[in-house]
């Protein structure tokens, strides 16, 4: 008689593939789609003037050119984490976890500068204190998340809609406007349009978000791409309308002395109404934003974790399939840096770390096709072409968001690389 022995082991959870391509595309105009335009329109006014249209193209040039960046590697590496798994491929995993580390730390600084957003718009129509209302949000906002993947979307995918409506609304009826002002008139010239570029690439985050659901998309090598395209293009005609109608229906010096830009411009065909009536809208963009941001960046430090560049526990996958401790770590900074500034003074912060660590991402994709790993014949000559513009135009972006900003990109790159001492990552 034989007998033999067997071991049963219980699969730990994981995240499951349930995304197709146009859920993934909506959530990702619904995060560029957030409290950027609806806030820093006015200051950008103030350095592009009436070319604010022109420095919305131009930081949308600089994205979609970088969204290429991400749709190659991706294809290449669909995993979450993008930034450091895309640049861990071409330079290694330390080089990859301060690319990593940079957009964490921008992603989490924009959470919650777009969380007192809204608790300042609450503030206008209902008198809550602002960081009250903030930290009710992350509350919320943190329940919808550790639901699951699936009714984070969706609630995405219904703030997307109010969010856009308020924003097209804004374009249509400028319309009739639209050839009464020099519409190339730039005070500080196209060095204030580059500045503004710099300020509003705020407005553009998010199409990198979308590489975080890598692991939960279905068919991720070529859905990812194809959501990249629609989410830049749809956003950045959204962009380039809105900024056309706003400086049509109000002069561009009053937008920029205004601290909420698009209710003036609602308001001065509209009327009182239109304040409260945009500021509604206005909620609805900024909870989206922070609920997509905080989404991203939970699965950004669960693939960093499950890399071995962070702590392990990160990594945790819960019965929702949700990676509920990097939730929990992710709303807990963004309720700590609720204090970090005020808005521009933080996009400016975000806008630094997000270049250099979308210049490294860049880079990455240059490197792979220089060396053949990427592709070969005209699909190599594409993925050193344009990735390299992409370096030049984040580099020259970068020189325009102010020395704070820069300082405060060069201390956060020294953390990451001291961080990388105390783990061993692998690629």
């Amino acid at each position: 008689m034989t007998s033999t022995t067997s071991t049963t082991s219980i699969a730990r959870p994981t995240l499951h593939r349930t995304l197709n391509v146009w859920q993934v595309s909506i959530a990702g105009i619904g995060v560029i789609l957030g409290a950027g335009i609806y806030a820093l329109i006015g200051p950008a006014a103030a350095h592009a003037g009436n070319a604010l249209w022109l420095a919305f193209v131009i930081s949308g040039v600089a994205a979609g050119l970088t969204a290429f960046s991400y749709a190659r590697l991706g294809s290449m590496r669909p995993r979450n984490s993008p930034e450091f798994q895309y640049t861990a491929l071409a330079f290694g995993p330390r080089v990859g976890f301060v690319a990593g580390w940079l957009m964490l730390a921008a992603d989490l600084l924009a959470a919650a500068t777009v969380a007192l957003g809204f608790g300042g718009y609450l503030a206008h129509l209902a008198g809550t204190p602002v960081v009250l209302g903030a930290l009710a949000l992350l509350v919320v906002v943190g329940l919808v998340m550790l639901a699951g993947i699936g009714q984070s979307v969706a609630v995405a995918v219904a703030l997307t809609i109010v969010e856009a409506a308020g924003l097209l609304f804004i374009a249509v009826i400028g319309v009739p406007a639209w050839l009464e002002p020099d519409l190339l008139e730039a005070p500080r010239g196209f060095p204030g349009v580059l500045s503004a570029a710099s300020l509003i690439f705020f407005a553009y985050l998010g199409f990198d978000e979308l590489g975080n659901f890598a692991e939960e998309m279905r068919d991720p090598e070529q859905n990812l791409g194809r959501a990249l395209v629609i989410a830049m293009v749809g956003s950045t005609a959204i962009y380039v309308l809105v900024a056309l109608s706003a400086v049509a229906l109000v002069p561009w010096a009053e937008l920029a002395g205004s601290s909420a830009p698009l209710a003036l411009v609602a308001g001065r065909l509209l009327g009182p109404r239109a304040d409260a009536a945009l500021s509604a809208v206005a909620l609805a963009a900024t909870a989206n934003t922070v609920l997509l941001l905080l989404v991203a960046s939970s699965r950004s430090v669960y693939g960093m974790a499950a890399a071995g560049v962070l702590p392990s526990a990160l990594a945790r996958v819960g019965c929702r399939a949700t990676p509920w401790i990097a939730t929990g770590a992710v709303l807990a900074v963004t309720a700590g840096l609720l204090f970090a500034g005020s808005l521009a003074e933080v996009a400016a912060m975000t806008d630094g770390a997000v270049l250099a660590s979308f210049a490294l991402v860049n880079a990455s994709l240059a490197w792979l096709a220089c060396r053949g790993r990427a592709s070969r014949g005209r699909r190599r000559a594409l993925d050193l072409a344009l990735p390299a513009a992409a370096v030049i135009m984040c580099g020259a972006l970068l020189l325009h968001v102010g020395v704070a900003s820069l300082v405060a990109v060069g201390a956060l790159t020294a953390t990451g690389l001291l961080a990388t001492r105390w783990s061993s990552p692998t690629s």
